[in-house]
């Protein structure tokens, strides 16, 4: 896949889906924007939503990104990374990141997540809502 600018446009939803998992399209935008010749702006792989999609799929950022890069075409690489886990534990994870809220951010990230995104932030605050405002601010709706 070719790298793109992330510092023009935002990566796509979290809420898109590609092989049934969600968050993976946004990922593999972002992943693109760290190839050679991409702009990563101000997006992050690992910690976060994302982290537990790695996580859940038994990789590294690293090697995410370099599998990024070398797939033909984004459904290839999406079916190969949905099929690394039964379809039932890809919609259990999917339920938990469309549910997540800031009360579920783990202390470990606390404090990174209230410096980035602020404090008085509601504890029932949707994550994907919370990063599809984040984008719209950054680059319009």
């Amino acid at each position: 896949m070719k790298p793109i600018d992330l510092t023009k446009a935002s990566p796509r939803s979290p809420r898109e889906e590609l092989g049934g998992l969600c968050m993976l399209p946004r990922m593999i935008d972002i992943a693109r924007a760290k190839l050679p010749g991409g702009d990563i702006g101000q997006y992050h792989l690992g910690p976060g939503m994302s982290g537990l999609v790695l996580r859940h799929l038994g990789m590294e950022v690293d090697e995410f990104v370099e599998r990024v890069g070398n797939a033909e075409n984004e459904e290839a690489l999406a079916t190969e990374l949905a099929d690394r886990r039964p379809r039932a534990e890809n919609r259990l994870l999917n339920l938990r990141l469309q549910r997540a809220t800031v009360a579920n951010v783990p202390d470990d990230m606390r404090a990174r997540f209230t410096g980035f995104y602020g404090a008085s932030l509601s504890a029932d605050k949707r994550i994907f809502d919370l990063l599809e405002e984040d984008d719209a601010k950054a680059f319009g709706s």
